[in-house]
């Protein structure tokens, strides 16, 4: 098997896509963390990692022992209760600032976003919330939610690691406060938050690089290089190019495993994290087909991979 095959493969067995059952919150622990914009298809890539059943995943989620929200890059993810404050802390900063340059443009003040973040923490403390609801907190404490700053506001407020999406009612999203999960935070922060994150990213994406996690946690460079050298477990894949780097339990995978892992046909949701979760797309999805899969402005759509390679919309 060549490198390029052997690298597909083995992100496919460390994904878990072609592993043992496990349980919905054991999938979410494992990957840290799953694409979850589009709803149905974050709980499907759970279930494919996992339980086989959208329905154990969903039930996980009402427990709330999986939770959406927006720790990386400001995008919706499925992740465990119990990591969802320090990764948003450690991942959050970046995307914060960012923000803060529109507000301006939406009419909004620093002073503004203060009495929203107040108000809406006290009416989580209360009890979850839906988005309209979570609107009304804001228009009642003089903030108006209308032209955009509502959403903005969540979104903001949410990635600040105090705020989460629980079970959705319906299709309206509800939002929860993390210190009303019933789980306890983890409390991790500098080189001890790198470390797990470089760990867990390794062990559940790898081989990966540098430039990966990069792109995957949107964290600086330095931060990224430091968190893969604190990673506990790793050795490199192979050389050549940017080194990559893989939990060591992998080198324990039988070549039987790897080709097998390979030859098999997958059909997997918008956004799954195979595609999205690495920066260069290019080593499964052919350029042809990236108009079908996956927008220049970031759209996707569902789709079929085989022989380690996306075939086409599914």
């Amino acid at each position: 098997m060549d490198r390029p095959s052997e690298l597909q493969a083995r992100r496919l067995v460390a994904q878990g896509l072609h592993s043992p059952v496990r349980t919905a919150a054991e999938v979410a622990r494992w990957m840290l963390g799953v694409q979850g914009q589009t709803y149905a298809a974050g709980i499907r890539a759970l279930s494919l990692r996992g339980p086989h059943d959208d329905a154990a995943v969903l039930a996980a989620v009402d427990r709330h022992e999986v939770v959406r929200a927006w720790p990386m890059r400001g995008t919706l993810h499925f992740l465990p209760a119990e990591d969802a404050r320090w990764m948003m802390r450690l991942c959050g900063p970046r995307v914060a600032r960012a923000q803060q340059q529109r507000r301006p443009g939406l009419g909004l003040s620093e002073p503004d976003v203060a009495v929203a973040r107040k108000a809406l923490h006290a009416a989580l403390r209360r009890g979850p919330l839906t988005r309209p609801e979570v609107y009304e907190v804001f228009r009642a404490a003089g903030v108006d939610p209308t032209e955009g700053r509502g959403p903005h506001l969540v979104r903001a407020l949410g990635g600040e690691g105090d705020v989460v999406q629980g079970p959705r009612q319906g299709s309206v999203e509800t939002f929860v406060h993390v210190d009303d999960l019933p789980v306890a935070q983890r409390e991790l922060e500098g080189d001890e938050a790198l470390a797990e994150l470089g760990t867990r990213y390794l062990h559940s994406h790898g081989p990966a690089s540098v430039k990966d996690l990069v792109w995957w946690a949107g964290l600086t460079v330095a931060q990224a290089r430091r968190a893969v050298a604190l990673a506990r477990d790793v050795v490199p894949f192979g050389s050549g190019g940017e080194e990559d780097w893989m939990g060591e339990w992998q080198l324990d995978v039988p070549a039987a495993e790897l080709e097998a892992a390979l030859a098999a046909t997958y059909e997997l949701p918008a956004f799954d994290e195979i595609l999205l979760g690495y920066a260069d797309k290019s080593l499964i999805l052919p350029e042809k087909l990236r108009p079908q899969v996956l927008t220049k402005n970031g759209l996707s759509w569902p789709f079929i991979l085989r022989g380690g390679t996306i075939t086409g919309r599914a």
